[in-house]
């Protein structure tokens, strides 16, 4: 969730007040205690006359009335009421086999009647702080992309997407009998476990906690989950939709056969309407079976990101990368502004990815090294790539990506 305009961690900045005096700002985490305020805050802020916002129901996911969920909220106060927020929400990411730590930013949000003030930069900074003191490898957010490059993030990654309609599947599967589907709802615990053991086999995922946390995960965004039914009423999968149903933001089932049997089934349930499925970068088998049915396909940016550890981040993706396919022999050194230098090999698909003190012949600023690294654009596109970088145009964009389920 963008920016909006409308327990202490005893943080204190100096901050100058429009008539040139210093004051002193503290930035806390809120509490249990600050739940309907809080709310009432984000909700005012982002709402508007047109439009009711409530985080509760909109991002069960990550705003509960509890101390843990709470403290994710960083907050200013002025004379005791809350005048800016900014959301740190931590997120561990299954990346094959290794586990990053992503920052999510979300809630961004101040009072109107204290714009000008700083608090918003006060806020991101302290949070941008905090997530390197504490070694998060990343971050992600949604949002304006010359807004928050003031903070080192930069629009980049990977959302790419299969659209597909009735005619699509009469030429290539004829007329038969689909799946049906039926919502899936919190309270049936067999069929969210179900789902659940489905979505954390994927090669790549967000840990969503326990049965009692993974559909909240599955509504969040209003969007509604159903589960996949064969004839027998046997759940072989799920899939989660917005209101309408012509989008799909998540599908998984027990093999990438049965997920192109989903897709084909939902598609066919709503007649004539097509549907765009948002897949991740990763599900590779399924990308190349639905890439050959559906009427086209895209490519986009998957959101503001900022990486803090490249070593990990890169080698993670990297392996994760070598599954869809080979890659290139190679071997760089990239020096990256902020960073340090970066040594890259590949040697018959085996990664080595690490920090070196070697200084590099070619340095990149962060910006430019993301959108080379992870895309959406050929790295050709966004930069002259010299011959000891040649590699890179072989392996990039590298599949970073952050399903919108999971969004904050």
């Amino acid at each position: 969730m963008g920016r909006a305009t409308s327990q202490s961690s005893g943080n204190q900045h100096s901050d100058r007040s429009p008539g040139g005096t210093t004051m002193s700002v503290e930035i806390e985490q809120l509490t249990a205690a600050d739940w309907e305020e809080g709310l009432a805050f984000l909700n005012g802020v982002f709402g508007d006359d047109k439009e009711e916002f409530n985080f509760a129901t909109l991002l069960p996911s990550i705003y509960q009335p509890t101390d843990e969920f709470m403290a994710c909220n960083h907050a200013v106060r002025e004379n005791g009421q809350i005048r800016a927020v900014v959301g740190l929400f931590p997120m561990d990411w299954q990346v094959g086999d290794n586990l990053l730590k992503v920052g999510g930013i979300g809630g961004v949000s101040t009072h109107l009647s204290v714009r000008g003030k700083g608090y918003m930069k006060l806020l991101m900074e302290h949070c941008v702080k905090l997530m390197k003191a504490e070694g998060y490898d990343l971050s992600w957010l949604g949002g304006q992309r010359q807004r928050y490059g003031y903070f080192g993030y930069e629009k980049c990654g990977q959302q790419l997407s299969v659209s597909m309609n009735s005619t699509n599947l009469r030429h290539v599967f004829g007329e038969r009998q689909g799946l049906s589907f039926e919502p899936l709802v919190a309270e049936d615990r067999s069929r969210i476990d179900t789902a659940q053991q489905l979505h954390d086999a994927l090669l790549v995922h967000c840990r969503r906690g326990g049965n009692d946390l993974f559909p909240r995960f599955l509504a969040s965004w209003h969007h509604q989950p159903y589960a996949a039914l064969d004839e027998d009423g046997t759940m072989v999968g799920y899939l989660v939709a917005d209101a309408s149903g012509g989008s799909v933001l998540e599908l998984v089932a027990r093999d990438a056969s049965m997920e192109v049997e989903v897709a084909r089934s939902w598609v066919q349930s709503r007649q004539e309407e097509g549907v765009r499925f948002d897949i991740g970068p990763t599900r590779y088998e399924l990308l190349r079976r639905l890439s050959a049915i559906g009427e086209g396909g895209g490519a986009n940016s998957s959101g503001n990101w900022q990486i803090y550890d490249w070593a990990r981040t890169v080698g993670a993706l990297l392996q994760v990368r070598c599954v869809g396919g080979a890659l290139a022999d190679g071997d760089i050194l990239l020096g990256i502004e902020g960073y340090g230098s970066l040594h890259v090999q590949v040697c018959t698909n085996e990664v080595v990815c690490e920090k070196v003190a070697e200084s590099a012949p070619v340095t990149w600023d962060a910006f430019t090294a993301m959108r080379v690294f992870f895309g959406p654009l050929p790295a050709a596109a966004v930069a002259d790539v010299p011959q000891t970088l040649g590699p890179l145009l072989a392996w990039c964009p590298l599949p970073l990506a952050w399903p919108r389920q999971d969004g904050v």
